[in-house]
């Protein structure tokens, strides 16, 4: 129920000369010569070393470009394999029932089988592997047409299909995709070691030239240090001290370069290996699945429970993973705020929200008018979802929950409160609870990811924000979000 209501340096000119003593002082001194060498030399080095280094570092892309692509395809390769069994269960199981709701999953994977198929296609390159995809391809229409007809004779009666069934030709088409599948990844991870141990190489030999090209630079300030020693004692200090405030700031701008891009590269890797445990859960769901409806029955009471824990593990998995692509996407995605009216974000989230909310019996209370802010749409009403949730999930059992969303202005920003009757939050566990993954109840208890409240504090951090709760054992909790506000004030 939802209710309203810069030091300069000694110029030269004026630098103390030397007294020059002995014949021939208009000569060049050899020590004046043998650096002004040196530092030739060096230069030349370090020319050679960055022409060198671009040309690595462009072959360096190109094969981590590649190696990213290889995953791709692997991972294509075995959504294929999944979801042409797939295909076989759905089909297994309308010929076993004659009831077509199986025939939706069948459908679906055949619909994502050529969608997998025509990525693998175009991703592809290599002849060998072209002429292994062609094979598969031939063996797949084979398989879809043993389905296809197996699913059609079902229709006009259970013994024609079982007939074609019992010839094992689909068995052994199934068995032959496996092997082209098997031999198609071997050989997939195969060039892909092959381009990892020479990217490994062309890293060693960008390691070595970044290695002599730091030992020219450093001999180079040597010999130059050496050299205004003799020269000019007073420049020397000065040009020194010049020298490190550049190295200084340039190795603060480096370091600062390097880790933006460690961060980038970990969102990105933690991003993808999410994608990629998706496939291997997909399976053991599909296994799990097919194991219920094609043994269920032979299965005893405790085999049939393994199951079902298995499907539901895979479940939280699946969640799990959905939450970390969506903190990770957190960090990579760009956040333009927009004055935002609190409102429409409101009335969104509880019509995403309706169906958990007439479920739990849930009772909402909210004082309108509510102000406007500046936010970014899509990321506030996964904050204020995620919140609502919390307040419906965490309360004592047999309690109908309660809460009361109102807003309160505070100078130039705009606090949002959630108040709920739940069972509360421990003081010494506030700001705990905004952690990723950490949880205060077992998940039997409260079933859950353990960051939905770290994906509303990253949120509202990436929108110039902040939250915070106000809670006590058995009492509710007061969660709260800030944001500037939209609307000028009279001063």
């Amino acid at each position: 129920m939802i209710l309203s209501k810069v030091v300069s340096p000694v110029p030269w000119g004026n630098a103390v000369r030397p007294k020059q003593h002995g014949t021939g002082s208009g000569r060049p001194r050899f020590g004046s010569a043998a650096v002004t060498a040196a530092f030739v030399l060096a230069g030349v080095l370090m020319v050679a070393s960055a022409i060198a280094m671009n040309l690595i570092l462009s072959s360096l892309g190109q094969n981590r470009a590649f190696v990213l692509q290889t995953s791709a395809i692997l991972r294509d390769m075995a959504e294929l394999h999944v979801d042409i069994r797939a295909a076989e269960t759905g089909q297994r199981g309308y010929i076993l029932t004659g009831e077509r709701r199986y025939l939706a999953p069948y459908d679906q994977a055949v619909g994502r089988v050529w969608g997998n198929f025509q990525a693998l296609d175009q991703a592809v390159t290599d002849p060998e592997q072209r002429s292994r995809l062609e094979r598969l391809r031939a063996l797949l229409e084979a398989k879809l047409d043993e389905l296809s007809q197996t699913v059609s004779l079902r229709q006009q009666g259970f013994e024609e299909a079982l007939a074609v069934v019992r010839t094992d030709v689909g068995q052994k088409l199934m068995e032959d995709i496996d092997a082209a599948i098997t031999e198609l990844e071997g050989a997939q991870q195969n060039l892909l070691a092959s381009r990892t141990r020479h990217l490994e190489g062309q890293a060693a030999w960008a390691t070595g030239i970044a290695i002599l090209a730091g030992t020219s630079a450093l001999a180079s300030t040597i010999l130059g240090m050496l050299w205004l020693t003799r020269q000019r004692a007073n420049a020397k200090l000065l040009t020194a001290e010049r020298q490190f405030r550049q190295d200084l700031e340039r190795q603060v701008e480096q370091r600062t370069a390097e880790l933006t891009q460690v961060n980038r590269e970990l969102d990105a890797f933690a991003y993808t290996i999410s994608h990629d445990l998706r496939a291997p859960l997909r399976a053991v769901n599909g296994y799990a699945d097919a194991l219920v409806e094609d043994y269920g029955v032979s299965l005893p009471e405790e085999g049939r429970g393994f199951t079902r824990r298995i499907i539901a593990a895979t479940e939280r998995m699946e969640n799990l993973i959905q939450d970390i692509l969506s903190y990770s996407r957190l960090s990579r995605e760009e956040v333009n705020l927009l004055p935002v009216a609190l409102e429409q974000i409101i009335n969104k989230v509880l019509s995403q929200s309706e169906r958990l909310v007439a479920d739990t019996g849930t009772r909402i209370e909210i004082e309108r008018p509510l102000p406007s802010v500046k936010a970014h749409p899509p990321t506030l009403v996964q904050a204020i979802e995620n919140l609502i949730s919390n307040a419906i999930k965490f309360v004592a059992p047999g309690k109908t929950p309660q809460i009361r969303i109102w807003a309160e202005n505070r100078q130039d920003c705009v606090r949002l409160w959630f108040e709920d009757n739940g069972i509360g939050i421990d003081p010494a566990h506030q700001e705990r609870v905004f952690q990723p993954f950490q949880r205060l109840h077992g998940v039997e208890t409260y079933p859950g990811t353990g960051i939905g409240l770290a994906i509303v504090r990253r949120s509202l951090e990436r929108m110039g924000g902040q939250c915070g709760v106000i809670s006590k054992p058995g009492t509710g909790s007061s969660f709260w979000i800030e944001l500037p506000s939209a609307e000028e004030r009279t001063r």
